[in-house]
């Protein structure tokens, strides 16, 4: 498992594919999470209209309410970007036939996927680590640019924000290694994954969110539990337009954990049992 390791690690390393969707991820959140709303919200168009006024909405993007910006905004362009992350760590060993010649090499196929699997792991604690980091300074550049003051969130919300984060981040990208497995394919499990956020978690889950019945059925998806996870933590500042839990924060974080395992244990069995061709 070690060696594998090290091979992960050098061709996590020298992926082109990797670094710009980390650079994605970093420059979306940045420029219109955070730049991008402050500065709307500083200069609002006079057709501008909500319960809350632009100067309170502003402090969304400010060092008191660090924690919830960030999980709301990862929440869709960083789960999709860590479902291809995922997909692409192992759909693309078979397009490039490469599985066949690592397997040559004598390593089991357990070891082989662990060391994936732990590579995947370190890749996403860095990534959580430096969104944290990145937003956090933006953050404070801009409340020293608007003149005001804010404190900053405890080391316990802090710590608890980060692990949500890293908990997320992980469940979605081990999805997306599962689908690479599944279908072989990097843009069959890419489009698979991105379809099921888009089309089953977002707009099913939006339409028929409060239809009985269904209802029953969203609360075991893994978006709405971490949709659930990530309201806990909660804004300085009242928004009336916040969307009603389907579950609560325990037991979003449980399931998101059983997902995570239940990924991971899939992964192992469909890669342990199937051959290793192609698509």
């Amino acid at each position: 498992m070690i060696a594998s390791l090290r091979a992960e690690s050098l061709k996590t390393r020298k992926r082109w594919a990797n670094w710009i969707l980390f650079g994605i991820l970093l420059l979306t959140l940045l420029l219109i999470g955070y730049v991008v709303v402050y500065v709307v919200l500083s200069n609002p168009p006079p057709n501008f209209r909500s319960p809350v006024p632009a100067r309170v909405l502003k402090r969304e993007v400010f060092p008191e309410n660090l924690v919830p910006n960030v999980l709301a905004f990862t929440s869709r362009i960083g789960t999709a970007i860590m479902i291809i992350l995922g997909g692409l760590s192992t759909a693309s060993e078979y397009g490039w036939l490469t599985v066949q010649t690592i397997l040559v090499q004598k390593p089991s196929r357990s070891a082989v996927l662990l060391g994936k699997l732990a590579m995947l792991a370190i890749v996403t604690l860095l990534v959580a680590v430096v969104t944290l980091a990145a937003t956090a300074l933006t953050s404070y550049l801009l409340v020293t640019i608007d003149g005001t003051s804010s404190s900053w969130p405890s080391a316990t919300v802090l710590l608890k924000g980060f692990g949500a984060l890293w908990l997320e981040f992980a469940v979605w990208t081990a999805f997306g290694m599962l689908l690479g497995i599944a279908f072989r394919s990097t843009a069959a499990a890419i489009g698979g994954g991105l379809t099921y956020l888009f089309v089953g978690e977002d707009l099913l889950g939006q339409v028929f969110r409060n239809t009985e019945g269904v209802k029953e059925v969203l609360r075991f998806l893994p978006g709405v539990n971490a949709g659930a996870v990530n309201a806990s933590f909660r804004l300085t500042f009242r928004n009336p337009d916040t969307t009603t839990q389907l579950v609560d924060a325990t037991r979003g974080t449980i399931t998101l954990l059983a997902y995570l395992v239940a990924f991971t244990v899939l992964a192992l069995l469909i890669f342990q049992r199937r051959d290793v061709g192609g698509s």
